[in-house]
This record gives structure tokens, sequence and C-alpha cells, in this order.
């Protein structure tokens, strides 16, 4: 009879060897299809959200109303766009809101306004909210975050003379422009421009 032979000390030592290389290719393939599953989760999520930033500024632009604002004893255009360069955007003005109440007439609606403003982690875009058209003196509005990481936030509104201008109102325009453009920049370099036509 033949005696039974087993694996030698090297043979084993081959045999974890070759194992243990391919757990850890195994293991870095496995964390790199995780890693870039997340990524691209983040990715996705990030773009959904510019995506909702512009789709709530279309339906709020598209419900203004030429009617003039008040605070106090002090009116304001119904449509005012100011900016400090790289630094602080606004745009301001009159939406209609059926589901308000307010004391001017029978016509609903509300105040509100988008507002950039530049920190250390790029900018931040926000949401405001008045009560009602027309607010006592220093009635402070309801702010809401929309987007964090935007690296710039640009309108340009187009006047009756079709030029675009950089704040609104000018002397001698209409109460609101035709049109109002939109450049959006994420702190990772992608930029989304929109145009909205309002008469």
């Amino acid at each position: 009879m033949r005696a039974c032979r087993g694996f030698t000390l090297i043979e084993i030592l081959i045999a974890l060897m070759i194992f243990a290389v391919i757990s850890v290719l195994a293991y870095r393939a496995t964390s790199a299809l995780t890693d870039g599953e997340q990524r691209l989760a983040r990715e996705a999520a990030h773009w959904r959200a510019i995506e909702q930033v512009f789709t709530r500024l279309e339906a709020d632009v598209r419900q203004t109303l030429p009617r003039p604002l008040a605070e106090g004893g002090r009116v304001l255009p119904p449509w005012s766009g100011q900016r400090e360069p790289q630094r602080r955007v606004e745009l301001q003005f009159a939406r209609a809101a059926p589901n308000l109440p307010t004391a001017v007439g029978t016509t609903h609606g509300q105040r509100m306004a988008y507002v950039w403003q530049k920190n250390e982690r790029g900018g931040t875009l926000e949401l405001l909210y008045w009560p009602t058209f027309d607010n006592a003196p220093d009635t402070a509005p309801l702010r809401y975050l929309l987007l964090d990481g935007v690296a710039s936030f640009r309108l340009d509104y187009l006047s009756k003379d079709g030029g675009w201008l950089d704040e609104w109102p000018r002397l001698g325009e209409a109460t609101l422009p035709r049109a109002v453009r939109v450049q959006l920049a994420a702190a990772d370099g992608a930029v989304v421009e929109r145009l909205f036509v309002l008469q």
C-alpha cells in the first residue's frame, strides 16, 4: 500500500498567499463599487435639489403680480432685483397666493424674495416669505434654506427695449421686466442657466 501524502508547509503557505491576494482584490473591487454608488447617489441628490430650486422659482415668477408692495408708509416696486457683486443677490416681488388671507381688497397674495448670500462654504440660497403684500415696518419674513454650496447666483432682467439689466427697476421701465435670466453656479463648478418669460 502507498502511504497517503498530505500538503507540505510550502504548499499551504502558497495557497494562503493566493487566497489573501484574491481576498484583497475582491475587497478593493467591492469598496470601489460601493464608493461609486455613494458618489452617484450624492450627485443625483445634488442635481435633484438644483432642479427643485428652478422648478420652484419658475412657478413663483409665473405668478408675479404687477402690484406695488408697501412696508409701513413706504411704497416698494412690484419687482425689485438688487445685487452686491460677489456678495449678495436679492430678488423680491409680489406673488399671487389664493389661499392666503389679505386685507388689501379682494386680491390674495404675498411678498416674497430669493436671496443668495456668500459665505465660507460658497454661498446659500434662501427663500423669504412675508405674511401679506403690505406689512408693518420691520416685519420679519420667514426664511427657508433652499440650497447650500452655491458658488454664485446671477439674475438679469430683460427691459422693454430688449437690453439685459443686472438690477431692476430702472427709471422709465415697466413695472415688471419682460423676462428674467437665472444663472446658478454650484461649488463643484457646474453651471445651470434658465430663462423665464414674464410678459
